[in-house]
């Protein structure tokens, strides 16, 4: 089974390199990206510790006068502070495929989206997520950095060693220099 797994891992893979390859391509200054940005998609991780750390950066953005639309599974909108509940879009375990990256019927969900930037939560990879993030129209897309992760994001932390907790402040920290 795991050699399976191997195989249709690496297939997702390819397919989500070529797919990627042809939707972007140029480079942007990203001085001052957080000043000029407003709306913001919010990927949070799959991880459930890491999930719980996160909403700091909920707070921060709202603290920021930043408005944030955020992305999670559909069990686990009641997990987020009610106040962020409104504001998320949710997948279930139907808008994947046999392959782990996201249904043609999502995908349609996610070109819809328009925000100045998209930031993937997630501390380890995760191609589902690193995928969905690059279907929606985004200028800024913001990640911490992982193998492979030049294929997904314009801007990378190097923030994700010790515990959750540490990891994101680290990453405001960062986010907070731009």
């Amino acid at each position: 089974m795991k050699v399976l797994d191997t195989i249709k891992s690496r297939l997702a893979l390819a397919f989500a390199d070529k797919a990627l390859k042809t939707r972007h391509g140029k480079s942007l200054p990203v001085t001052e990206f957080f000043k000029k940005s407003f709306t913001f998609l919010v990927i949070m991780p799959e991880d459930e510790n890491d999930f719980q750390h996160s909403f700091e950066v909920l707070r921060f953005l709202d603290s920021h006068r930043k408005h944030s639309t955020i992305f999670t599974n559909d069990f686990r909108i009641n997990l987020l502070p009610s106040a962020f509940r409104p504001r998320a879009i949710d997948f279930s375990v139907d808008d994947k495929t046999k392959f782990n990256l996201p249904s043609k019927k999502l995908i349609m969900r996610l070109n819809e989206i328009s925000v100045n930037a998209v930031i993937d939560l997630n501390r380890d990879e995760n191609l589902f997520y690193s995928y969905s993030m690059n279907m929606v129209n985004a200028l800024f897309r913001i990640g911490f950095k992982k193998p492979g992760s030049d294929k997904f994001y314009n801007i990378q932390i190097n923030a994700k060693e010790g515990p959750p907790e540490v990891s994101y402040k680290n990453f405001l920290n960062c986010l907070q220099m731009f």
